[in-house]
């Protein structure tokens, strides 16, 4: 990799590192909550579940997905898989069919950036291709803020309403207690980095959603 580019990428580094630092000590105890946003909308046309965290998304989805029986259901598929980006992708759609869900509902999107921004352009392409009007994205709680920033920001001006539902019934986060164990505090600084560099490198702020 060339110098410059190494020097970027560590600015880039460096920027979410200070944001991660200037968050946990201006939030404090609220760390873990200010991360966890809901935004509910009535009959979504389209379902999706971000990748990984299976165990803790797909159940929401299918709960969300029988509320609502005449949405389609989204599932994005990385570019490598792998046990971190997209824990149980060979089964996903096997739970959705055993839990109820018709295969004439479900659609993979094989995304081609990586990431929340990745799973963000390729719901967009297929949702001005197939006239969705109404998407509500599937995520465990700590990802919520960023996801429905990242959303926004790759939606703006679609005319498309983005709604964000929290795994929170089968999620271990405890928000208001995020100190208090090992995931909540892995989840919780990684979080805050990746916000710090998705408002670097991709112009997501997520630290106000108005």
């Amino acid at each position: 990799m060339p110098r410059g580019s190494v020097n970027r990428q560590r600015r880039k580094w460096l920027a979410a590192l200070c944001v991660l630092v200037v968050a946990i000590l201006w939030l404090g105890s609220r760390a873990g909550s200010f991360l966890v946003v809901e935004r509910p909308i009535e009959s979504p046309d389209a379902i999706i579940s971000l990748a990984s965290h299976e165990w803790e998304r797909l159940p929401e989805t299918i709960r969300l997905a029988h509320r609502y029986p005449d949405s389609l259901v989204l599932l994005t598929l990385p570019p490598v898989v792998d046990e971190y980006n997209c824990h149980d992708c060979a089964h996903r759609v096997d739970l959705l069919r055993k839990n109820g869900i018709s295969p004439q509902r479900i659609r993979v999107l094989p995304i081609k950036l990586s990431g929340t921004f990745g799973e963000a352009a390729v719901a967009f392409d297929f949702a001005t291709h197939e006239h969705i009007r109404r998407l509500l994205v599937v995520t465990s709680p700590y990802h919520t803020r960023r996801s429905l920033a990242t959303f926004r920001t790759v939606f703006d001006d679609s005319g498309i309403d983005i709604g964000i539902a929290p795994a929170t019934a089968t999620s271990q986060a405890r928000p208001y207690g995020w100190w208090r164990t090992p995931y909540d505090r892995w989840y919780v600084r990684y979080e805050w980095a990746a916000i710090g560099y998705y408002l670097v490198y991709h112009r997501v702020n997520a630290l106000w959603l108005g």
